[in-house]
């Protein structure tokens, strides 16, 4: 696992969640229909009819889909990863940086630490160690 591909599943995330605020966001039409009562006299009435554009909406249904598994996917992959980890410490930091998406400083402030540099320098050299590890293990 890379930081790169951490932080990525990090934006894929924010990113789904501003498709799914478009699909809310979607723009309305409005027509009208005639029609009568239902009993006698049958007087006829007119209506309007409105709803979500599901010809623009469907194709952001789909994409949204699409996204969301890719997400999901990349999402559990990275908790698996994390939850790998033997230090308790740089799970719950990785965990809430990567998982929940907290700021270095919201970070430093749950570890119980007030410098947003001590979880931010941890989770670098954790990444410096797993790949001078992995490079090692590769020749």
């Amino acid at each position: 696992m890379t930081k790169e591909r951490m932080e990525n599943a990090r934006y894929l995330a924010a990113e789904l969640r501003e498709l799914q605020e478009q699909l809310q966001s979607l723009p309305t039409t409005q027509d009208s229909v005639k029609g009568s009562m239902a009993e006698y006299p049958y007087i006829e009435r007119r209506m309007v009819v409105s709803g979500i554009d599901e010809s623009r909406g469907e194709g952001l249904r789909r994409q949204i889909e699409r996204h969301s598994a890719k997400v999901r996917k990349e999402m559990l992959e990275i908790e698996e990863w994390i939850g790998g980890i033997a230090d308790a410490k740089m799970r719950r930091i990785f965990r809430l940086r990567y998982i929940e998406g907290k700021s270095w400083q919201q970070i430093a402030f749950a570890i119980g630490h007030h410098d947003e540099q001590y979880p931010r320098r941890k989770a670098q050299r954790f990444f410096e160690k797993i790949k001078n590890v992995r490079f090692v293990r590769e020749k």
